[in-house]
């Protein structure tokens, strides 16, 4: 394992989603393993403080504070991040309500942000991948992308087109060197969670028999994803 992890060092790696939960975990995680990075997020001081966390570990960091629904800033992350070998496709955002509760403007933002902003940022970054010769790039999905949950079905139908995404990007960049590795985990003890009001989902929340598995639990799939010859 050592000897994978030494292998790691001194790649540099792309990370959407990096001032909170996964991305965080992950990026932290990764430059502990020197992996260089650009990180991106939408909360400009949060951002900077895992970089500045990322930077103590001895590792070169890159913080693009943005938005990815706004397309010049995508244009602009992915040229400075054009010599990542790795993409950590983590950004996303989320909303619980029972279907005739959720309002269309929560649906249209989970799709802008989940499905086509993530298809924008991945296009852009798999072109400079395939014109370098090779990459890697990890879509991090959900269990919902395998099942529909109550309360969750928006997302869920957000997670399953970025599932097809990652199966898209692997059958045709396959040819051009460039690895595709999809992480779908159950439910992340995350911020995400804290914004969640309804009563209904939060009585469901409550009865649930397991507890959500941490973001670290997420980032040490990332970096073994990272580490691994083949996923």
């Amino acid at each position: 394992m050592r000897d994978k992890l030494d292998a790691m060092r001194g790649k540099r790696a792309l990370i959407t989603g990096a001032s909170a939960g996964i991305g965080r975990a992950s990026a932290i995680s990764l430059a502990e393993c020197g992996v260089h990075l650009v990180l991106t997020g939408r909360k400009v001081a949060e951002l900077e403080a895992v970089a500045q966390e990322c930077r103590d570990k001895g590792v070169n960091v890159v913080a693009l504070a943005g938005d990815l629904n706004d397309k010049p800033f995508v244009r602009q992350l992915a040229k400075t991040a054009h010599d990542a070998d790795v993409f950590v496709n983590n950004a996303g955002i989320l909303y619980y309500a029972p279907i005739l509760d959720m309002p269309v403007e929560e649906c249209e933002q989970m799709f802008a942000t989940n499905v086509i902003a993530c298809y924008d940022i991945s296009r852009e970054v798999a072109q400079h991948m395939v014109a370098r010769g090779g990459g890697h790039m990890i879509f991090i999905t959900s269990g919902s992308a395998r099942s529909v949950g109550m309360h969750a079905v928006v997302y869920a139908a957000t997670k399953h087109a970025v599932s097809a995404f990652a199966k898209g990007f692997r059958l045709e960049l396959k040819s051009a060197n460039v690895r595709v590795t999809e992480l779908a985990p159950g439910m992340v003890d995350t911020d995400m969670r804290k914004g969640i009001t309804h009563p209904e989902v939060l009585k469901a929340l409550a009865a649930r028999p397991f507890k959500p598995i941490s973001a670290q639990d997420v980032a040490a799939g990332v970096v073994y994803a990272v580490s691994c010859k083949h996923s």
